[in-house]
């Protein structure tokens, strides 16, 4: 890593760096809260060398939230370091998220003052093949190119649910009383369902990782291009976190934490060079 930053206050902190293949600039922020529950997390692979990136946003009370995702990012991170050398990097990410949730469901069954606590959970993986990205929750990554989405998660709650069944739009959604109950989220149960999806990236593309308390704040559209309206990742992370704090203080000032790790890709991906050359062979037979 050629640079690591880490400036603020007890309200906000913004971080950044460059690693092998990407930029990335990061912020958290209590928002209108007394206590922020929202933790991020950026690791360089000491095997492997790929970078992971996780956002997390905890649920269950005061003390709960902030304890579970916390220890999932960081049980996460851990798990990940501890894989075998040789193990591919989807079955790596795997076997690291059953750990981590493992690990806030003992810990939440085993402490009375911590039962119901969870967590969600976003993780962007990336090396010079491919782009690895996983979730659990309403934490969201979206995916860029040339200021338009090509790839966004879809959230684990109960009002998308309804989404995907065509009984509610994604705005109705966005603005539901119950928008914020989860269908899933680690930590809840002993095991947890999910999926690692590989992505090909190419250079320039914009990967965003965030909680809810970013992408509720304003409809879909709007959210676009705050993500993608500079090219200048600094300067976008920093105006996001002001747009959320004045949105916030319009409203009620007792807005959600809001997190988000921003990632600007330097070059292509194997993976993608690859499925194009697969194309062009189709064509030319």
């Amino acid at each position: 890593m050629d640079k690591e930053e880490n400036i603020g206050n007890e309200n906000v902190v913004f971080g950044g760096g460059r690693v092998q293949w990407a930029d990335f600039n990061t912020y958290t922020c209590v928002g209108g809260r007394s206590e922020n529950q929202d933790s991020l997390a950026f690791h360089t692979m000491s095997h492997g060398g790929y970078q992971v990136f996780v956002v997390c946003d905890g649920m269950g009370g005061h003390a709960g939230g902030c304890m579970a995702s916390s220890t999932a990012a960081v049980t996460l991170i851990d798990a990940l370091e501890r894989q075998p050398k040789d193990i591919a990097i989807a079955e790596a990410i795997t076997e690291a998220v059953n750990h981590a949730n493992h690990a806030v469901y003992t810990m939440a069954q085993e402490e009375p003052s911590l039962r119901g606590m969870g967590t969600t959970l976003t993780l962007l993986a990336i090396d010079g093949e491919a782009a690895y990205v996983t979730h659990v929750g309403d934490s969201r990554i979206y995916q860029f190119r040339k200021s338009r989405k090509v790839f966004r998660t879809t959230d684990h709650s109960m009002v998308f649910e309804q989404v995907s069944k065509g009984a509610l739009t994604e705005e109705e959604a966005r603005v539901h009383p119950r928008g914020n109950i989860l269908a899933r989220a680690m930590g809840v149960l002993p095991d947890v369902d999910f999926k690692v999806i590989k992505l090909p990236y190419r250079k320039n593309d914009r990967f965003v990782l965030c909680s809810d308390g970013i992408w509720n704040s304003r409809p879909e559209a709007e959210i676009i291009e705050m993500l993608t309206g500079t090219e200048n990742l600094e300067e976008m992370v920093r105006s996001t976190y002001e747009t959320v704090e004045r949105l916030g203080a319009e409203k009620s000032g007792d807005h959600d934490n809001h997190t988000m790790i921003a990632v600007d890709m330097l070059t292509d991906s194997r993976y993608q060079k690859t499925l194009c050359s697969r194309i062009k062979r189709l064509f030319s037979k």
